[in-house]
């Protein structure tokens, strides 16, 4: 997979250099869904509204997501996997560079639950 946007200086993703499009995180996420490490990757995410900073969260959807939230001064993101109702799982990416994205929580929110309704 080319990600020619891909910048990485120390992987920790706390550095103002990284770089990565949504697009080809997306791709990554697709790619490790397959791949032999997946139930590794998947169980260090967030279970929204269970554990880690999704925690505090609520939702009809509860348990139905493995997320990861990003947040830097001006820079607001979520990626992962949303399992619907219906048992389809669906991989979300949003992230927002704006000197207003740490207001964006409510959209990437909304994001992962029309993931989980969309049918």
């Amino acid at each position: 997979m080319a990600a020619p946007e891909l910048v990485i200086e120390n992987g920790s993703g706390l550095s103002r250099t990284e770089r990565i499009s949504a697009g080809s995180l997306a791709g990554v996420l697709k790619a490790a869904w397959t791949s032999p490490a997946m139930p590794e990757l998947v169980s260090s995410l967030s279970l929204f509204a269970v554990d880690g900073t999704f925690k505090l969260k609520n939702g009809a959807f509860a348990g139905q997501a493995h997320l990861k939230g990003g947040t830097l001064t001006g820079v607001q993101s979520v990626a992962g996997y949303v399992l619907t109702p219906t048992g389809e799982r669906r991989l979300v990416v949003m992230i927002v560079n704006h000197e207003n994205a740490n207001r964006a929580q409510p959209a990437l929110d909304a994001l992962v639950e029309w993931a989980w309704r969309s049918r």
